[in-house]
């Protein structure tokens, strides 16, 4: 099947409401439940509010979501580029985000105490460099590195001029890690729950890439019945990799914490995805609000825990700190995302793309 859709206001839609389900996770639960976080401490302490943890406690699987609609938009998006368009058009995705926000943050850190001139500069340094390990400015940052191990295998194939090999390089990264997580528990491999290097490898995280590619070939192919098997059998690697996940989370916020919310969020969203590309929903609005998503995921953290802190403290309820600070944060992803991010991005053509601009 040809694809003459280019746009996917489903996707759009799910990815934003990932990201706002991400914020609001921290800002109701993270930032009271673990006083450890760099979010907790930018608040400045705030009282713990059971009531609303109790909602929005499985929050952070929108990053798992975030991961299949990166393998179904990066698999669409290069099947027919070449590999220094697909380089190109990553570096102008991710870069100006990066490069606008966590200026920001680190700035904030230094203002509120949490961070001095020189511990600022490195971890500021080392996130506009995607530095594949920590410390960043933020936490949040984690998954960059994740995202870019994706891309490189992608460009890869490219390179090679064998992308017609996506599936099978797919299919091998989802059986091995759906095969990981099947072993974790009987095996009792705990102590890997959060190993560096077996993300960057995406050992823990390519079944949900392997999932939106095969939702892509599904979509733009044909349904088969391996692509669907492989594709279950992918997200029941995903539902375990997600039952990890919380016995993580339940062991840094010194409570149990349940399994079914996280995971029944994650198979709703996905197979609201699927639903959604049968849907024209093409109207250009949905486009910008998914742009809105990355800058929102990277700025609101540490930025709008401290604004909510602050809120807090001066005797607003907390649930309209909330909805407040959750509102700027979206206003301010939305002008990143319509005023900065475009000029950088015409910034990064004339200096480091301007041969492109020169051969055309």
């Amino acid at each position: 099947m040809a694809q003459q859709k280019t746009t996917f206001g489903g996707v759009d839609i799910l990815r934003f409401l990932a990201a706002v389900m991400v914020m609001v996770y921290h800002y109701g639960f993270w930032v009271w439940a673990y006083p450890d976080g760099i979010s907790a401490q930018a608040t400045g302490g705030v009282p713990a509010q059971p009531g609303i943890g109790a909602w929005v406690e499985s929050g952070w699987v929108g990053v798992e979501i975030f991961f299949v609609i990166s393998g179904f938009v990066i698999a669409f998006s290069a099947e027919r580029s070449t590999p220094l368009r697909f380089f190109e058009a990553r570096v102008k995705r991710l870069a100006p985000a990066v490069w606008i926000c966590a200026p920001i943050t680190a700035l904030l850190l230094l203002l509120i105490g949490l961070s001095w001139p020189t511990d600022a500069a490195v971890r500021l340094v080392r996130t506009a460099l995607f530095a594949p390990y920590g410390p960043w400015v933020d936490s949040v940052y984690w998954t960059l590195g994740i995202e870019i191990a994706f891309y490189a295998i992608v460009w890869t194939l490219l390179r090679l001029g064998r992308f017609d090999l996506m599936e099978r390089v797919t299919i091998v990264i989802g059986l091995v890690s759906t095969a990981f997580w099947c072993l974790y528990y009987p095996l009792g491999w705990s102590d890997f729950a959060e190993t560096r290097l077996l993300q960057l490898t995406l050992v823990h995280h390519g079944a949900f890439f392997a999932v939106g590619v095969l939702i892509w070939l599904m979509r733009f192919k044909a349904v088969t019945a391996p692509r669907l098997g492989f594709c279950l059998l992918f997200l029941g690697g995903g539902v375990l990799q997600i039952a990890s996940s919380v016995d993580v989370h339940s062991v840094k916020v010194g409570t149990v914490m349940p399994y079914a919310p996280p995971i029944l969020i994650f198979l709703v969203a996905i197979a609201l995805m699927a639903w959604s590309l049968k849907l024209d929903l093409s109207w250009s609005g949905w486009r910008r609000i998914g742009l809105m998503t990355y800058p929102l995921y990277l700025i609101h953290d540490v930025v709008g825990a401290a604004m909510l802190g602050a809120m807090v403290r001066a005797g607003a309820p907390y649930l309209l700190s909330m909805a407040m600070v959750g509102a700027t944060m979206i206003a301010a992803s939305w002008l990143v995302a319509t005023e900065a991010e475009p000029r950088m991005r015409l910034l990064l053509d004339h200096t480091v793309f301007r041969y492109r601009l020169k051969a055309a």
